[in-house]
Protein backbone atom coordinates (compact mmCIF):
# COMPACT_ATOMS: atom_id res chain seq x y z
CA UNK A 1 0.00 0.00 0.00
CA UNK A 2 1.08 3.55 -1.00
CA UNK A 3 1.32 6.63 1.72
CA UNK A 4 -1.39 7.99 -0.26
CA UNK A 5 -3.65 4.97 -0.34
CA UNK A 6 -2.89 4.78 3.08
CA UNK A 7 -3.82 7.64 4.14
CA UNK A 8 -7.08 7.61 2.00
CA UNK A 9 -7.79 4.53 4.01
CA UNK A 10 -7.67 6.55 7.01
CA UNK A 11 -9.31 9.72 5.96
CA UNK A 12 -12.41 7.51 4.73
CA UNK A 13 -12.19 5.61 8.10
CA UNK A 14 -12.72 8.74 10.15
CA UNK A 15 -15.46 10.48 7.63
CA UNK A 16 -17.41 7.47 8.15
CA UNK A 17 -17.31 7.30 12.02
CA UNK A 18 -15.22 3.81 11.28
CA UNK A 19 -11.67 4.45 12.28
CA UNK A 20 -9.32 2.58 14.05
CA UNK A 21 -8.45 3.55 17.90
CA UNK A 22 -4.67 1.98 16.94
CA UNK A 23 -2.78 1.95 13.50
CA UNK A 24 -0.16 0.08 13.10
CA UNK A 25 1.90 1.78 10.42
CA UNK A 26 5.02 -0.39 9.50
CA UNK A 27 7.90 1.00 7.31
CA UNK A 28 10.57 3.12 7.31
CA UNK A 29 10.43 4.96 10.58
CA UNK A 30 12.05 8.38 9.03
CA UNK A 31 10.67 7.66 5.66
CA UNK A 32 7.15 6.23 5.00
CA UNK A 33 6.15 5.76 8.17
CA UNK A 34 6.83 9.67 9.51
CA UNK A 35 5.34 10.81 6.17
CA UNK A 36 2.08 9.30 6.25
CA UNK A 37 1.74 10.59 10.07
CA UNK A 38 2.24 14.36 9.21
CA UNK A 39 -0.22 13.90 6.55
CA UNK A 40 -2.63 12.25 8.72
CA UNK A 41 -1.70 15.30 11.62
CA UNK A 42 -2.25 17.86 9.01
CA UNK A 43 -5.93 16.58 7.79
CA UNK A 44 -6.84 16.28 11.83
CA UNK A 45 -5.58 19.26 12.61
CA UNK A 46 -6.12 21.62 9.18
CA UNK A 47 -5.58 24.92 10.93
CA UNK A 48 -2.58 24.01 12.73
CA UNK A 49 -0.38 23.14 10.61
CA UNK A 50 2.97 25.12 12.50
CA UNK A 51 1.84 23.01 15.80
CA UNK A 52 2.24 19.88 14.23
CA UNK A 53 5.33 19.84 12.20
CA UNK A 54 6.67 21.60 15.51
CA UNK A 55 5.49 18.69 17.07
CA UNK A 56 4.19 20.99 19.82
CA UNK A 57 0.21 20.61 19.16
CA UNK A 58 -1.19 20.08 22.43
CA UNK A 59 -3.50 17.38 21.38
CA UNK A 60 -0.57 15.38 19.97
CA UNK A 61 1.16 13.05 21.68
CA UNK A 62 4.48 11.99 20.74
CA UNK A 63 7.05 9.25 22.13
CA UNK A 64 10.26 7.50 20.81
CA UNK A 65 12.69 5.13 21.94
CA UNK A 66 15.07 7.19 25.01
CA UNK A 67 18.36 5.90 26.57
CA UNK A 68 21.27 4.56 25.61
CA UNK A 69 19.53 1.15 25.30
CA UNK A 70 16.70 2.76 22.97
CA UNK A 71 13.89 1.74 24.45
CA UNK A 72 10.31 2.85 25.53
CA UNK A 73 9.91 2.79 29.24
CA UNK A 74 6.58 2.66 31.01
CA UNK A 75 7.45 5.85 32.74
CA UNK A 76 7.57 7.35 29.81
CA UNK A 77 4.90 5.61 28.08
CA UNK A 78 2.14 6.84 31.18
CA UNK A 79 3.34 10.27 31.32
CA UNK A 80 3.90 10.91 27.27
CA UNK A 81 1.14 8.76 26.02
CA UNK A 82 -1.03 7.57 28.18
CA UNK A 83 -1.70 10.60 30.90
CA UNK A 84 -2.02 12.89 28.03
CA UNK A 85 -4.82 11.29 25.86
CA UNK A 86 -6.66 10.70 29.07
CA UNK A 87 -7.38 14.51 29.13
CA UNK A 88 -10.12 16.34 26.81
CA UNK A 89 -9.02 17.97 23.98
CA UNK A 90 -7.72 21.16 24.26
CA UNK A 91 -9.29 21.72 20.63
CA UNK A 92 -12.06 20.48 21.21
CA UNK A 93 -11.87 17.48 18.43
CA UNK A 94 -9.78 14.93 18.15
CA UNK A 95 -6.58 13.74 20.21
CA UNK A 96 -3.81 11.45 18.87
CA UNK A 97 -0.78 9.90 20.36
CA UNK A 98 1.70 8.80 18.29
CA UNK A 99 4.96 6.25 19.15
CA UNK A 100 7.86 6.14 17.11
CA UNK A 101 9.30 2.72 17.08
CA UNK A 102 6.87 1.11 18.45
CA UNK A 103 8.43 -2.35 18.90
CA UNK A 104 10.84 -0.85 21.56
CA UNK A 105 8.12 -0.95 24.41
CA UNK A 106 9.29 -2.67 27.43
CA UNK A 107 7.41 -5.40 28.46
CA UNK A 108 5.56 -3.42 31.22
CA UNK A 109 5.40 -0.19 28.77
CA UNK A 110 3.27 -2.37 26.00
CA UNK A 111 1.03 -3.78 28.62
CA UNK A 112 0.17 -0.51 30.07
CA UNK A 113 -0.59 1.05 26.62
CA UNK A 114 -2.50 -1.99 26.00
CA UNK A 115 -5.36 -1.00 28.68
CA UNK A 116 -5.50 2.49 26.90
CA UNK A 117 -6.04 1.20 23.70
CA UNK A 118 -8.03 -1.46 24.74
CA UNK A 119 -10.73 1.38 26.34
CA UNK A 120 -9.41 4.29 24.67
CA UNK A 121 -11.51 7.54 25.02
CA UNK A 122 -13.81 8.98 22.29
CA UNK A 123 -12.24 10.51 19.82
CA UNK A 124 -8.94 9.14 19.82
CA UNK A 125 -6.15 7.50 17.79
CA UNK A 126 -3.02 6.12 17.97
CA UNK A 127 -0.34 5.80 15.34
CA UNK A 128 1.78 3.05 15.90
CA UNK A 129 5.01 3.66 13.47
CA UNK A 130 7.12 0.28 13.35
CA UNK A 131 10.14 -1.42 11.08
CA UNK A 132 9.96 -4.38 13.20
CA UNK A 133 6.50 -5.10 13.66
CA UNK A 134 7.14 -8.92 14.63
CA UNK A 135 8.60 -7.41 18.00
CA UNK A 136 5.63 -5.95 19.26
CA UNK A 137 2.92 -7.61 21.40
CA UNK A 138 0.79 -9.79 20.08
CA UNK A 139 -2.23 -8.47 21.34
CA UNK A 140 -1.44 -4.61 20.67
CA UNK A 141 -1.22 -6.11 16.69
CA UNK A 142 -4.37 -7.70 17.15
CA UNK A 143 -6.26 -4.89 18.49
CA UNK A 144 -4.67 -2.76 16.09
CA UNK A 145 -5.32 -2.40 12.04
CA UNK A 146 -2.41 -2.56 9.98
CA UNK A 147 -1.23 -0.87 7.81
CA UNK A 148 2.41 -2.11 5.58
CA UNK A 149 4.08 0.60 3.74
CA UNK A 150 6.79 0.09 1.23
CA UNK A 151 10.22 -0.85 2.63
CA UNK A 152 12.68 1.63 0.56
CA UNK A 153 15.91 -0.38 0.72
CA UNK A 154 18.62 1.88 0.42
CA UNK A 155 21.17 -0.58 1.77
CA UNK A 156 24.25 -1.20 -0.58
CA UNK A 157 24.05 -3.99 -3.01
CA UNK A 158 27.13 -6.06 -4.90
CA UNK A 159 30.54 -6.35 -3.70
CA UNK A 160 29.85 -3.89 -0.94
CA UNK A 161 26.87 -5.76 0.66
CA UNK A 162 28.62 -8.38 0.94
CA UNK A 163 31.80 -7.60 2.74
CA UNK A 164 29.47 -5.77 5.21
CA UNK A 165 27.75 -8.99 5.27
CA UNK A 166 31.17 -10.99 5.47
CA UNK A 167 31.68 -8.77 8.77
CA UNK A 168 28.52 -9.74 10.37
CA UNK A 169 28.10 -13.48 9.46
CA UNK A 170 31.10 -13.55 12.30
CA UNK A 171 30.23 -15.13 15.26
CA UNK A 172 31.17 -14.85 18.67
CA UNK A 173 33.02 -11.34 17.89
CA UNK A 174 34.45 -10.55 21.86
CA UNK A 175 36.96 -8.93 23.08
CA UNK A 176 38.82 -5.53 22.13
CA UNK A 177 41.06 -6.48 19.89
CA UNK A 178 38.67 -8.70 17.77
CA UNK A 179 36.15 -5.96 17.91
CA UNK A 180 38.27 -3.13 17.04
CA UNK A 181 39.75 -5.55 13.97
CA UNK A 182 35.99 -5.83 12.89
CA UNK A 183 35.47 -1.66 13.47
CA UNK A 184 38.55 -1.22 11.25
CA UNK A 185 37.37 -3.21 8.77
CA UNK A 186 33.92 -1.61 8.17
CA UNK A 187 35.81 1.75 7.99
CA UNK A 188 37.88 0.25 5.04
CA UNK A 189 34.53 -0.71 2.88
CA UNK A 190 33.07 2.71 3.89
CA UNK A 191 35.82 4.72 2.42
CA UNK A 192 35.68 2.08 -0.37
CA UNK A 193 32.06 3.13 -0.58
CA UNK A 194 32.14 6.65 -0.26
CA UNK A 195 35.26 7.00 -3.11
CA UNK A 196 33.07 4.70 -5.42
CA UNK A 197 30.26 7.76 -4.93
CA UNK A 198 30.20 11.33 -6.51
CA UNK A 199 31.43 13.97 -4.41
CA UNK A 200 27.81 15.02 -4.52
CA UNK A 201 26.43 11.63 -3.01
CA UNK A 202 29.24 10.96 -0.29
CA UNK A 203 26.03 11.24 2.37
CA UNK A 204 23.89 8.97 0.63
CA UNK A 205 26.40 6.44 0.25
CA UNK A 206 27.33 6.77 3.99
CA UNK A 207 23.26 6.61 4.97
CA UNK A 208 23.25 3.47 2.71
CA UNK A 209 26.30 2.43 4.75
CA UNK A 210 24.45 2.53 7.80
CA UNK A 211 21.32 1.23 6.77
CA UNK A 212 23.08 -2.07 5.79
CA UNK A 213 24.84 -2.47 9.10
CA UNK A 214 20.93 -1.63 10.96
CA UNK A 215 20.01 -4.31 8.44
CA UNK A 216 22.43 -7.05 10.00
CA UNK A 217 22.27 -6.07 13.23
CA UNK A 218 18.19 -6.05 13.02
CA UNK A 219 18.33 -9.06 11.31
CA UNK A 220 19.84 -10.80 14.54
CA UNK A 221 16.91 -9.73 16.52
CA UNK A 222 14.60 -10.84 13.96
CA UNK A 223 15.73 -14.15 13.86
CA UNK A 224 16.76 -14.62 17.61
CA UNK A 225 20.37 -14.87 17.77
CA UNK A 226 20.06 -12.16 20.67
CA UNK A 227 17.40 -11.81 23.77
CA UNK A 228 15.73 -7.99 23.07
CA UNK A 229 17.86 -6.28 25.70
CA UNK A 230 21.01 -6.64 23.83
CA UNK A 231 19.33 -6.34 20.52
CA UNK A 232 18.21 -2.69 21.59
CA UNK A 233 21.41 -2.17 22.12
CA UNK A 234 22.93 -2.80 19.12
CA UNK A 235 20.38 -0.90 16.88
CA UNK A 236 21.23 2.44 19.61
CA UNK A 237 24.86 1.48 18.83
CA UNK A 238 24.59 1.92 15.30
CA UNK A 239 22.18 4.71 15.56
CA UNK A 240 24.29 6.58 17.36
CA UNK A 241 27.59 6.18 15.25
CA UNK A 242 25.52 7.32 12.04
CA UNK A 243 24.83 10.61 13.98
CA UNK A 244 28.78 10.73 15.23
CA UNK A 245 29.79 9.94 11.65
CA UNK A 246 27.79 13.56 10.23
CA UNK A 247 30.34 15.79 13.21
CA UNK A 248 33.48 14.90 11.13
CA UNK A 249 35.39 11.97 13.26
CA UNK A 250 36.81 9.22 11.13
CA UNK A 251 35.03 6.70 10.26
CA UNK A 252 37.42 4.20 12.07
CA UNK A 253 37.53 6.30 16.02
CA UNK A 254 33.17 5.96 15.24
CA UNK A 255 32.70 2.37 13.55
CA UNK A 256 35.84 0.91 16.39
CA UNK A 257 33.19 2.53 18.95
CA UNK A 258 30.35 0.88 17.85
CA UNK A 259 31.59 -2.35 17.55
CA UNK A 260 32.94 -2.02 20.57
CA UNK A 261 29.52 -1.63 21.95
CA UNK A 262 27.99 -4.01 19.57
CA UNK A 263 27.05 -7.63 20.99
CA UNK A 264 27.94 -10.60 18.56
CA UNK A 265 25.69 -13.79 19.13
CA UNK A 266 27.56 -16.55 20.12
CA UNK A 267 28.99 -19.61 17.47
CA UNK A 268 30.97 -19.68 14.82
CA UNK A 269 28.17 -20.59 11.76
CA UNK A 270 27.28 -17.84 9.34
CA UNK A 271 23.72 -17.03 9.37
Amino acid sequence: MTVDEAHSLIVRAVETGRAAHGYLVCGDLRGSCDVLAQKVLHYLFPDQAVQVDQKCHPDIAWLEPEGRSRTIHVKSMRERIIEPMSTTAFSGGWKVGVVVGADRMEAEAANSFLKTLEEPPPKTLFLLLSDQPDAMMPTIISRSQRIDLPLSDGVLSGDAYDSVAEVFDSRGVEGVFAKAQAGKRLAEILGEVKEESEDEDVAMARKSFYKTVMHFVRGWMADGLLPRHLAFRNVAAVEDAFRQSERYLSDESVLCLMTDRITWPKGDSGR
